[in-house]
């Protein structure tokens, strides 16, 4: 046990440091109190007043909460205590039959029901990681309630789905897709797909591939042509680009003179778009009810796109690195290789200048050159050797750092 001038110490030490907060006594060994601050004291703290005020502000001003939803409310059905009874009693049947090895389970029974609990939420999920709610909506978000339904047709007996984010391959996504989701026949709907990835002018913008507006019920092919369906067209060099279908619930049939694109439009500039901007124009008569997205990059069909169909010369894009960032150099670099660290900032000329000297000793014009050893670290260096020079000969004996380039 402490002395009683220790423990006196210590208290004193308590209450002459300067206090953050209020302080309160919580109880320790001995039967001995310490004192301990927790947050802001009375006088700093902001009151209730205050901070009912600031949570309506941020409700009032919508720059401010970005994170609002546009859609419809969420249709989750809440689940009686008897049909989770039911539901525990025949996992414990399930669970008995899988240990067995006897279980199986109908896929497509298996899919359904995914879908109708877990399918809808999960695709908002995904389009929140894939940035789709931020680069199309600036942020506000929608939980799809209709389930949309995207396939383009490979061949006479297999289809290619869209399903949240798929890569599929842009010489297999020509021609339109069929569209297919349940709903009543008396509603009307607009299907857009855009590609928020793909304008070569605006990052800000984006390219309208397909719009079809005023669809009775379903039927799809019914609909208002505003835009016609082209093919994606990912430059190369630019990675995967993301092609989202919008399918947006109607209030009444609407005038979509001012986004009516001109028959076959192939120009680019005329297909430049904005889902945000056509949301705000008309979110009074439109809701976005269903969404769909897949992924695609370069290959062959983009090159015959661009000069058969948009009639102009391909581009090709090429990321350029930034240069590697060093520190200031200082005169005594502590546990530093001096070599190494000389390296670092000397001329990128000077290094390969370097290289190709050492290449040059190891080749000749009159023979091939020389096989490399399966172990070439197994010849041992001499202890005379210095360190430096030992890492420099080890570097290139492995082909490391700079040595790459090296037979």
């Amino acid at each position: 046990m402490a002395a009683p001038g220790c423990m006196w110490r210590k208290l004193y030490r308590v209450l002459t440091q300067p206090v953050v907060g209020h302080l309160i006594k919580q109880p320790v060994r001995h039967g001995w109190t310490r004192l301990v601050s927790r947050g802001k004291s009375p006088e700093d703290a902001k009151s209730l007043a205050e901070r009912l005020s600031e949570i309506e502000a941020v409700k009032a001003n919508a720059e401010i909460n970005r994170n609002v939803n546009i859609g419809f409310p969420s249709s989750r059905k809440t689940v009686s205590r008897k049909v989770i009874r039911e539901w525990k009693s025949q996992r414990k049947a399930k669970e008995r039959l899988s240990r067995l090895g006897t279980l199986s389970l109908p896929e497509e029974d298996v899919k359904l029901q995914y879908e109708a609990d877990e399918g809808l939420i999960s695709t908002r999920v995904l389009a929140e990681h894939y940035g789709i709610f931020r680069d199309l909506f600036d942020g506000a978000h929608f939980v799809p309630n209709t389930r949309l339904e995207v396939s383009y047709n490979f061949d006479d007996e297999f289809i290619l789905p869209v399903y949240r984010g798929n890569k599929l391959e842009a010489s297999l996504v020509h021609t339109a897709p069929c569209v297919e989701y349940t709903t009543d026949p008396a509603s009307l709907w607009t299907l857009i797909l855009t590609n928020p990835d793909g304008h070569l002018q605006d990052n800000s913008a984006e390219v309208l591939h397909w719009f079809i507006g005023n669809i009775p019920g379903c039927d799809v092919s019914k609909g208002e042509t505003v835009c016609n369906y082209l093919a994606p067209f990912p430059p190369k060099g630019t990675g995967f680009h993301r092609y989202v279908f919008i399918l947006f619930q109607q209030e009444r049939k609407l005038d979509f003179s001012s986004e009516k694109r001109s028959e076959n439009s192939t120009c680019l500039r005329e297909r430049t778009f904005q889902t945000l901007e056509f949301y705000r124009q008309h979110q009074e008569q439109l809701t976005p009810s269903g969404l769909a997205f897949f992924q695609a990059e370069w290959d062959e069909s983009v090159t015959d796109v661009f000069r058969n169909v948009l009639g102009m010369g391909e581009p090709s894009f090429e990321f350029v690195h930034p240069p590697v960032y060093h520190p200031k150099q200082v005169k005594y670099p502590h546990k530093q290789p001096f070599n190494l660290y000389l390296d670092r900032y000397r001329d990128v000329k000077d290094l390969r200048e370097e290289v190709l000297r050492e290449k040059l000793k190891m080749i000749s014009p009159f023979s091939p050159h020389p096989k490399r050893p399966a172990y070439p670290n197994i010849y041992r260096l001499p202890r005379t050797c210095p360190q430096w020079l030992k890492d420099k000969i080890t570097f290139m004996r492995l082909r490391k750092k700079q040595w790459s380039d090296l037979p």
